[in-house]
């Protein structure tokens, strides 16, 4: 599914990974992209999981074929992003990833396997790229049991959301990706803060520019879901900050 906004030809290409149990259309009632790419001039593409591939509509980011460049389900999905790009004659340097969950995963296996070539990535309730090999591994990764290596990074910058109350993906996961997103962050600053009827844990880690490499959102309270999404999509919660308002902000932030 690809949405375009109305103004012309738009400016960037956002590359919109679902979860589990969900499909395009409704990830994107969900996240409400398709009005923040309306607003921000940006085409929103939303490709979609067959249940041939998985039942539950999960991107298999934990099947080693599914982790390398160019092969399996990351070969498919630069095919259709290099094809939109085509299409809509979007700029190298102007393409972004981001996902929930089992899209968030996949997104940075994307932001890992093709360096360079996403301007920004969202990881929302994401597990540690390298994490799983399996699906028992897949279940140990989500609970915050498994092994993963935090060299096993990607530099493109990243922001990340998760909620302290996820009891599908463990909160611990933040931290992790966090570290796997920060190659070559030097600096990090702290700070606690209040926005859509909840607290936040905002940390953000900073270059040798000073730029923001980094920026990770823990939301308490927040249990497996879209922080601040529209109860017209699954996996949301209208509570808490807005993860679509901030990817926005962050993606124009790295891209300025």
């Amino acid at each position: 599914m690809l949405f375009v906004p109305s103004q012309g030809q738009p400016a960037a290409l956002l590359l919109m990974l679902h979860g589990c149990t969900q499909n395009p259309a409704d990830f994107a009632r969900g996240t409400r992209m398709n009005e923040w790419g309306e607003r921000g001039n940006f085409a929103v593409l939303y490709p979609e999981q067959s249940p041939e591939a998985n039942r539950r509509l999960c991107w298999n980011w934990f099947v080693k074929a599914h982790q390398r460049a160019d092969s399996g389900e990351p070969g498919f999905l630069m095919d259709v992003t290099l094809k939109t790009m085509a299409q809509l004659a979007t700029p190298p340097g102007r393409v972004y990833v981001a996902g929930l969950s089992a899209g968030a995963c996949m997104s940075a296996i994307l932001a890992a396997r093709y360096p360079n070539f996403f301007a920004g990535v969202g990881l929302h309730s994401g597990v540690p790229l390298g994490a799983a090999a399996s699906t028992v591994g897949a279940l140990l990764a989500m609970r915050g049991l498994s092994r993963w290596a935090k060299d096993q990074g990607w530099t493109s910058p990243t922001l990340i959301f998760h909620g302290d109350k996820d009891n599908v993906v463990s909160v611990k996961n933040a931290e992790r990706l966090q570290l796997q997103a920060s190659q070559g962050g030097l600096s990090t600053r702290k700070e606690s803060l209040q926005e859509g009827g909840r607290r936040v844990r905002r940390e953000q880690v900073l270059n040798d520019r000073g730029q923001v490499q980094v920026e990770s959102w823990v939301v308490e309270g927040l249990a497996h879901a879209w922080s601040g999404g529209s109860p017209e999509g699954s996996w949301t919660d209208p509570e808490g900050p807005d993860a679509s308002a901030h990817l926005v902000r962050y993606f124009q932030l790295v891209g300025d």
